[in-house]
């Protein structure tokens, strides 16, 4: 003999609070990560550009000068003048240039896509407060589950306290609603972050950056006293970035750990279905039938 209930209908349960004492998470695995409209902003105290190579326009002039001096009363013969030979190009290595500061640096990745992402996360406890569950409904509640025998007796009324019953079943209950105070966690810890590969089709930044190289400048020549004549080299290199863009980029990371400090996650469950619910022991303080 069993009592069967075919339905039962709650319309609100409360719990003040739930605690768990460990939730595992993980591990995490997402096959694809897409991430649109990107936009990165950086300034920086300086930058350094480590073994730069750099083209060089170099700017040649020859000066010369002629001085000659005679007796008192007749001036003296000083000319000169200065010729532009025009300029020529070559390459050379500059080594590092400092970049006195990085101001208002933006990059904009309208799409990056990652395949094959996973983290682990440490496991951690929870608190649910002032939990309300709405609209409980049980399917084919049997209790006991083995069932009981009683033969021979003829009952008016019944009053009874407590009683305890060693096992129920529920084929199916389903909670229409879950919802409490926002779950607050300390610390979220999620370690070993591995991104084998990511694309970024296109990456551009939106303001121009310029970087200027000043070199000494260099005379070569000789004085004869009367005709001076010297070669002037005088080296300079400005560069401006109006547009960087990258295209068909691929990108690979590896994070040691990452930490969320004082997460607050709201949350609504909806539409929760359990099934095949095993209750091993029931205590009941007191029920009467008439």
């Amino acid at each position: 003999m069993q009592v069967k209930v075919p339905k039962l209908d709650i319309q609100q349960a409360g719990l003040t609070t739930i605690s768990v004492g460990e939730v595992s998470i993980g591990p995490i695995t997402v096959g694809d990560l897409v991430l649109n409209n990107t936009d990165f902003s950086l300034s920086a105290a300086q930058g350094v550009l480590q073994n730069v190579s750099v083209t060089v326009t170099l700017q040649i002039s020859v000066e010369w000068h002629v001085h000659v001096g005679l007796p008192d009363g007749i001036p003296d013969i000083d000319v000169g003048d200065t010729y532009d030979l025009g300029s020529f190009s070559f390459s050379m290595p500059v080594g590092n240039i400092v970049i006195p500061g990085l101001n208002n640096v933006h990059i904009n990745i309208p799409s990056l896509t990652a395949q094959n992402l996973s983290v682990s996360a440490n496991p951690l406890s929870l608190q649910l407060h002032n939990t309300t569950a709405d609209q409980i409904q049980a399917q084919d509640t049997a209790l006991p589950s083995a069932g009981f025998t009683i033969a021979g007796l003829t009952i008016n009324s019944v009053q009874g306290e407590t009683i305890s019953v060693p096992a129920a079943k529920i084929d199916t209950a389903t909670i229409r609603h879950v919802h409490g105070d926002p779950v607050k966690i300390p610390a979220f810890n999620l370690s070993g972050l591995q991104l084998p590969t990511a694309q970024i089709p296109q990456l551009s930044s939106s303001a121009p950056l310029d970087i200027p190289a000043n070199l000494p400048s260099r005379s070569v020549g000789f004085d004869a006293g009367i005709l001076r004549l010297s070669i002037k080299i005088t080296p300079s290199a400005l560069s401006h970035i109006d547009h960087l863009e990258i295209t068909g980029a691929n990108a690979s990371a590896t994070v040691g750990q990452v930490v969320l400090h004082n997460v607050v996650l709201p949350y609504d469950a909806l539409n929760l279905t359990l099934s095949q619910i095993g209750i091993n022991t029931i205590e009941i303080p007191e029920f009467t039938v008439s």
